[in-house]
């Protein structure tokens, strides 16, 4: 493949005269390339191969083995509590040392749970195991926007990749280290990693791709990953590499597409937006356009960029506080924001973690349970290509409000079918997993993917780092709260604990009826036009 630096410069010689702060009124109109090309397509795909493969493939790494990790913890909290006693009865706890040193079977899930509820501090253990990953992600928003502003996109992502390795390393060298304090600190530095690259992406593609394409690639991030959560689910069974043996090496598996897309990025260049933004890069913009559209006729599609540049310069890049205090960049926030709380209150979040749980819970076994859960992750697959489909077809609002109406009937059921499971109802089990196929079908369809394509496409380029980063602390904040609380109040709640959910997918479905205006198959120019206009009439 050609590297974009050795493509010629456009013949004509032209030069980029500084345009005039344009108003709404005189936008540059959308550039007329439309079409995928090669070029935009390999890059798009090692984007996301790079990134969304390790974020789905470490949010459900846990799943399958968790029952031979948690035997692992357990097995190091005994070694410690023999290295302080000659044997359990000369221990000052018998007790702790029997709550330590008894090994779960494996093939029980129910024991797992017993005993998990019977050793306050291994549960306490695990939890943070597989916590503390969101809180990788939340700590990584921090410092994305600053990265991005000094190095760009392209530099920005091969610096976390090289953090992600980093962790991984730590991660998987915990088991020769006897340290499940390695193993947790390996899993935040991971989630720094991929938390970074679910902010730089999105913006990266969507500053490259056609107004045409725009939602359809904005889905591929999603779509990789749930490609990882497959591949770490059948990784993960016990034949495979979910056993006491193989399961260092299990966690250190997705760094293989991090290794192809560091090594495919030296051939690609840095979004011409941001080579505009940075340092005025005309020449090098221009290079970079013609290698992603494979043509020299990019004259227009640089003037616009040039123009939302020149708009901005009186500017500067935002601040989150500076983004709070301006009303219309506020108002512009909570169109996303509400559309990612529901990405995560729906119950999302609770069903990867412990979807294997439930499917026992349901009355499978479980290794049947892992298996409903590579359907699951399978379904949601195809219905996020689907989505890829449709997206710039019907538009982001009519999806979203299908997907909130789908999920509504589809918990409504669950906490029905549950309740006959408890009652004796034989069948009803199956029709409980039925609902949390449906559930998936629909929340595949726009409510894992759209929230990410509008948080890249309703900001400007001054404001678009710092809305990033605080959609994604809402994406990882709603999460790590939902996965931490689920446990405690289904214990408590039972199956009417999918209540809370159905109501915050009521709340968010109200206000997406409400205020989400529609997108689709329009340039970065005129979705702040139409968002002027609103914001003007609201006043």
């Amino acid at each position: 493949m050609q590297s974009w630096q050795e493509v010629e410069r456009y013949p004509s010689g032209m030069e980029m005269s500084p345009l005039p702060r344009a108003s709404t009124a005189d936008l540059i109109p959308a550039p007329k390339h439309s079409g995928l090309t090669a070029n935009l397509l390999f890059l798009v795909l090692l984007l996301t191969l790079g990134t969304g493969i390790p974020l789905g493939y470490n949010i459900v790494a846990l799943n399958a083995p968790q029952t031979v990790i948690v035997n692992w913890i357990r097995s190091v909290g005994c070694r410690r509590i023999h290295n302080f006693s000659v044997g359990p009865e000369n221990s000052r706890n018998t007790s702790r040392f029997e709550l330590w040193c008894h090994m779960i079977n494996d093939s029980s899930d129910d024991q797992l749970m017993v005993t998990l509820a019977e050793n306050p501090e291994l549960n306490t253990i695990w939890a943070l195991t597989s916590a503390l990953f969101s809180l990788g992600g939340i700590m990584s928003v921090f410092t994305t926007g600053y990265l991005m502003k000094v190095y760009g996109l392209k530099s920005s992502i091969l610096m976390h990749a090289a953090i992600l390795i980093v962790g991984t390393g730590i991660s998987c060298l915990s088991d020769q280290a006897q340290s499940y304090e390695m193993l947790i600190f390996g899993r935040v530095i991971v989630g720094v990693a991929v938390g970074s690259g679910n902010v730089l992406v999105p913006i990266y593609i969507s500053e490259i791709s056609p107004v045409a394409l725009r939602g359809a690639l904005g889905t591929l991030p999603t779509t990789m990953f749930i490609l990882g959560m497959i591949i770490a689910t059948t990784l993960g069974l016990p034949y495979v590499m979910g056993n006491e043996q193989q399961w260092p090496l299990y966690l250190a598996l997705h760094l293989v597409p991090v290794l192809v897309m560091c090594a495919g990025l030296s051939f690609c260049p840095e979004s011409p937006r941001q080579l505009f933004a940075r340092n005025a890069e005309t020449d090098a913009a221009q290079k970079a356009l013609i290698w992603l559209r494979k043509s020299n006729d990019v004259q227009e599609e640089l003037l616009a960029i040039q123009a939302e540049r020149d708009r901005e310069k009186v500017g500067h890049q935002l601040s989150l506080l500076g983004l709070f205090r301006d009303p219309f960049l506020r108002s512009a926030l909570w169109l996303c924001v509400v559309p990612m709380i529901a990405m995560h209150t729906s119950g999302f979040s609770c069903l990867s973690f412990y979807s294997t749980f439930i499917f026992s819970a349901s009355g499978l076994s479980p290794l049947n349970s892992i298996y409903a859960s590579l359907g699951l992750w399978t379904t949601f697959l195809f219905m996020n290509l689907t989505s890829l489909v449709l997206v710039d077809r019907n538009g982001r609002r009519v999806l979203l409000l299908t997907s909130h109406v789908g999920v509504l009937i589809s918990l409504g059921f669950l906490v029905l079918t549950i309740n006959l499971t408890k009652q004796g109802f034989v069948g009803s089990a199956y029709g409980s997993v039925t609902c949390i196929f449906a559930f998936i079908v629909f929340h595949g369809l726009s409510l894992m993917s759209v929230p990410w394509i509008l948080g890249a496409e309703l900001f400007t380029q001054e404001a678009r780092p710092a809305a990033m980063m605080f959609v994604s602390i809402v994406c990882w904040g709603t999460e790590l709260v939902a996965i931490l609380l689920f446990p405690l109040v289904i214990a408590q709640a039972g199956e009417f604990t999918f209540c809370i959910f159905i109501g915050f997918i009521v709340l968010t479905g109200s206000f997406t009826f409400w205020a989400l205006p529609e997108t689709k198959g329009s340039s970065m120019e005129e979705i702040q036009t139409l968002l002027q206009v609103r914001f003007d009439k609201n006043k």
